[in-house]
């Protein structure tokens, strides 16, 4: 028998050895990024502003900070490698099918955000304040500024980019009935606006920036959630077909 029931010291062992497994892979790669941190930054910050750092440590704290956000970043893969392998062998063959198709999708919609984030939405965004700013004031905007902007925009377009996958949930479990989503379509668009307004930075652009594409994610979402009821429906109707 492949489910064989293994007791629960086993389980937390097997946790335990994922976890460190997990946490290696973000030392390694925190280490690997903290060495190629110059090509990191330059990759990463505006070429329309000049860097700088006001206080002796700054500069040094915020490598050790970009580099355990990279190491973060690349052990992605190796996590959720982990977690699949661990709680794999309680699925059965579909749950297992649905649960990967689901985690394939997440995950490339988590990097997609992260993309779209750090080489398209925060440059522009800052190159339009530069911009707006000009020529009254000169920007010196510091190396940990700058990077936490770039942070909390990242982790506002990776939090929303599940989006879809909370709505799919949610209806597949039975929490919210995939009805809700489609009839009350106009208030969750205001709680969009209102959401991308408390996770943003206070400014109007940057909440817009993040608005537009979670409105997009949500359409996203309802025909996902339509193109699995669909195949449901096909399911449900098979057994009756061969019982007659």
């Amino acid at each position: 028998m492949k489910d064989k029931k293994l007791p629960l010291s086993m389980h937390l062992k097997e946790l335990r050895l994922r976890l460190l497994m997990s946490l290696i892979s973000v030392l390694i790669f925190a280490f690997i990024s903290f060495i190629y941190w110059q090509k990191i930054i330059s990759i990463i910050w505006s070429k329309d502003i000049n860097l700088i750092y006001i206080s002796p440590q700054e500069a040094f704290l915020t490598r050790i900070k970009v580099s355990f956000i990279c190491g973060i970043l690349l052990s992605v893969p190796v996590t959720l490698y982990q977690a699949w392998e661990f709680i794999k062998p309680a699925l059965t063959e579909s749950e297992q099918k649905i649960t990967l198709v689901l985690g394939t999708v997440s995950t490339i919609l988590f990097f997609l955000a992260v993309y779209f984030n750090v080489f398209i939405v925060t440059p522009k965004i800052t190159n339009f304040f530069l911009k707006s700013a000009q020529p009254v004031l000169t920007p010196l905007i510091s190396i940990s500024s700058y990077t936490s902007f770039l942070l909390n925009m990242t982790i506002a377009f990776a939090f929303i980019s599940q989006f879809p996958l909370l709505m799919v949930l949610g209806s597949t479990l039975g929490i919210v009935d995939s009805k809700v989503f489609i009839r009350n379509r106009r208030l969750i668009i205001i709680f969009i606006f209102t959401l991308a307004a408390i996770i943003t930075p206070p400014d109007a652009l940057s909440q817009l920036v993040l608005a537009l594409p979670m409105w997009g994610l949500y359409e996203f979402g309802l025909v996902l959630i339509k193109l699995l009821g669909k195949i449901d429906k096909k399911k449900q109707v098979k057994p009756v077909e061969g019982g007659h």
